[in-house]
């Protein structure tokens, strides 16, 4: 039996893999987000090294890879279930793309290569506790190189009565799956001042959420920047 205490244990089951992915009703809603954070972590320089952490099929780090040419990915994620079809979805990009499987409770010892531009998770940070939140936000800017992004999309904690609202009316918008929940969570989900505290408190800077709708939010946070080197916004073609 899987041992829902761990915030990833169901993602070890094909089954429930299959099954989640068959029922995700929030990937269009998504795709908005997932397109502004591609975008605005290449405006002054284009990203050469992404990792994203709790990957999944890859979606986010496909999206990615298909705008920055010149970038090599690295694929994270806890579930061998969702190798097999991040591997199918990255085969575009396959000479560009390494695969660690590996928990995002425990960054620092997964051997991921620093210097990152680009550290980005979906919908997989809501599962952790604030002190676990706040390391993997340590963790993450540890491997950023300066002027490096941390990129999070992911569900908040509303007060009670707006995310009863919020979950009522999303699945008008994004299908009957959307707002219902289909998997243990062994913490109550992240508020989004719990993330901001969390990239602010791990040293990132330029801390902002751009983008909200119902209760999923994306944050951003810069690993400053040397005091030698000073950026400056290029295009990155058509949106």
């Amino acid at each position: 039996m899987t041992d829902v205490s761990h915030p990833t244990a169901a993602w070890v089951d094909d089954s429930y893999v299959a099954s989640w992915a068959a029922a995700d009703g929030l990937a269009g809603l998504l795709e908005l987000p997932w397109r502004m954070a591609s975008l605005l972590v290449g405006l002054d320089h284009q990203p050469e090294l992404i990792i994203d952490v709790g990957s999944g099929p890859g979606t986010f780090l496909a999206q990615l890879l298909a705008l920055y040419p010149a970038a090599r990915g690295v694929w994270v994620d806890a579930s061998p279930a969702m190798l097999e079809r991040a591997t199918d979805a990255m085969s575009p990009f396959a000479e560009r793309v390494s695969y660690v499987v590996g928990d995002m409770t425990e960054l620092a010892k997964l051997g991921l290569p620093a210097g990152a531009d680009v550290i980005t998770n979906s919908r997989v940070a809501h599962h952790l506790s604030t002190t676990e939140l706040d390391a993997f936000y340590r963790a993450g800017t540890q491997l950023l190189a300066p002027g490096g992004w941390l990129v999070t999309l992911d569900h908040i904690r509303p007060e009670p009565s707006w995310d009863e609202r919020l979950r009522a009316v999303l699945p008008a918008f994004a299908g009957p799956n959307a707002g219902k929940p289909t998997h243990p969570h062994v913490h109550p989900y992240p508020t989004i001042e719990d993330h901001v505290a969390g990239m602010s408190g791990a040293g990132l800077s330029q801390v902002d959420v751009p983008w909200r709708a119902f209760y999923t939010c994306l944050v951003l946070g810069r690993r400053p920047f040397l005091p030698s080197r000073a950026p400056r916004w290029q295009p990155v073609g058509p949106v």
